[in-house]
């Protein structure tokens, strides 16, 4: 095992499952505190707008009570009902009615803005029922006292404020107007121009006293008017709370889904990692694996052409027959060093992207035919045959000749390689519309599966190579995919039936140019 190979996966993979496990943890953890803080910041603010509401209200209520008590005055008490009720109804619209009572408790005036019929009732059941829960007797001076209650059946709400002035001591009572409260300013202070926030008032018994109700939740917060209408509450909720709500309840989900997505980029590139770890393992090695084939194919025919070239040179009498069997094994082994030179020269044109191809005219018949007389012109035995099946004619395409040929070298080169002990090869050329398909059938044993998958790879070479120790680099069968492709085609193999295996080469016509 490489250094690389070893530390990916005892180093990095252990390190990136941790971070990832640590990293979900973090990203869970994180979106419960943030939907925490979230919840809590969303009623904070509600509960904010409903305070806001409640000291509105209170506020309004005890400035109308103080504007009434100011305009009592204990020694002048013949102009309380000219100078409070001309101003009652814009200062102090929450107020119904004035009374003062002397130190004994006894009335001494009455001023209301009801009908007196509704005034006298008012006064009796004020004695009756609401006088003996004030106890002003008890009450410190210049501080208010409300009672906010259902008595008798019948809801009353009255201040009152004991004071003294030329040592005399007296009390003023205030009957505040709860049906103006209910209906004018409560509602009043509800309209949110902003739309904050929906809003009612429920009593004490829970009964909706103004608004409408609300939709419940977790974001409905509720609030006493502590200072005034004691017992009666202000809830308040969200403009939208329904989908707040809504978007709180499916949050988890998006957090799971968020998290599980995340962890599925996470492994997906750890598999990645490990996989283009492994892919350049496997790439140096058969890089490695070129290289000693390549020195090992470059060193078998120069040790060839040096020996029978060293042998011409000597001084050592060869018969004709000799010498000519000596010539042609120095040109063989020529040719087969110049066709690996350039198998390799052009796969590296190829690996740097500088492959150029130079299209013209041409037939491919003549290609085939041409190519197929240069490569039996260079075999230096009788078997396989080669034989060729052609149509009669074909239609001229834009074609690169050189590089077709270095397409059929190699096919016929690895037929012969991997079936050295077949009787022929095939080389067919079918035309069929506008495609032309070329295939190189040799009588060997065949392919293997896991061969005619990866067999186009470059620097990849099949099991039985491997095993036989057949010659090759590994790069012919790679260049010609990439020759057929750059044509516009591509290259696939087959196991011929009964024997043997069969290479395809699919060109598409290219129509060539009219000549100017």
């Amino acid at each position: 095992m490489s250094r690389g190979s070893w530390l990916v996966r005892w180093v990095l993979l252990p390190a990136l499952v941790v971070a990832v496990a640590f990293l979900s943890w973090w990203t869970v953890r994180t979106t419960q505190d943030l939907r925490r803080l979230d919840k809590a910041s969303i009623i904070e603010s509600t509960l904010l707008l409903a305070r806001e509401k409640v000291d509105r209200a209170e506020q309004q209520i005890v400035a109308a009570d103080n504007a009434a008590f100011h305009a009592v005055n204990p020694d002048d008490l013949d102009a309380l009902a000219l100078r409070w009720l001309e101003s009652a109804e814009r200062i102090t619209p929450s107020i119904r009615s004035v009374l003062v009572l002397d130190e004994q408790l006894r009335l001494v005036r009455h001023v209301s803005r009801a009908s007196d019929s509704e005034a006298s009732a008012f006064r009796a059941y004020f004695f009756r029922a609401v006088l003996p829960l004030l106890q002003l007797e008890t009450e410190s001076l210049d501080v208010h006292k409300h009672v906010h209650r259902s008595l008798e059946g019948r809801p009353v709400f009255v201040t009152a404020i004991a004071r003294e002035i030329g040592g005399r001591r007296h009390y003023v009572v205030l009957e505040e107007d709860l049906a103006y409260i209910r209906q004018t300013l409560l509602p009043g202070l509800f309209e949110d121009p902003a739309e904050r926030g929906r809003f009612n008032v429920v009593d004490e018994d829970g009964r909706l006293v103004v608004g409408r109700p609300l939709a419940g939740g977790d974001f409905v917060v509720s609030l006493r008017f502590s200072a005034t209408l004691d017992g009666w509450r202000l809830s308040a909720e969200p403009r939208k709370a329904e989908e707040i709500a809504a978007r709180s309840r499916r949050r988890p989900v998006y957090d799971v889904v968020l998290v599980g997505l995340s962890l599925l980029v996470l492994v997906a590139g750890v598999l990645f990692l490990t996989f283009a770890a492994r892919n350049e393992q496997r790439l140096n090695r058969l890089k490695s694996d070129f290289i000693a084939t390549v020195s090992h194919e470059l060193k078998t025919p120069l040790s060839l052409i040096r020996m029978f070239g060293e042998m011409l040179a000597s001084d050592r009498r060869l018969s004709d027959k000799q010498r000519v069997q000596y010539l042609g094994i120095i040109v063989r082994e020529s040719e087969r060093l110049t066709a690996l030179i350039e198998n390799v020269l052009d796969f590296a044109r190829v690996e740097r992207g500088r492959a150029s191809y130079d299209f013209h005219r041409n037939n491919l018949r003549d290609v085939v035919v041409r190519a197929v007389d240069l490569f039996r012109s260079r075999l230096d035995r009788d078997k396989p045959v080669i034989s060729v099946e052609l149509p009669q004619s074909v239609p001229d395409s834009e074609l690169d000749e050189q590089a077709l040929q270095l397409l059929l070298f190699n096919l016929l080169d690895n037929a012969l390689k991997y079936a050295p002990d077949g009787e022929r090869v095939i080389v067919r050329l079918r035309h069929e519309g506008v495609r032309f398909t070329i295939e190189v059938q040799d009588d060997g044993p065949g392919i293997d599966e896991e061969d005619s998958r990866r067999v186009f790879e470059r620097f990849y070479r099949g099991r039985r190579a491997r095993d036989n120790g057949a010659r090759g680099s590994g790069i012919g069968l790679a260049l010609v995919q990439h020759i057929a492709r750059s044509h516009g085609g591509d290259v696939a193999v087959r196991n011929a039936t009964p024997r043997g295996a069969v290479f395809t080469v699919a060109l598409p016509l290219r129509e060539p140019e009219p000549e100017p």
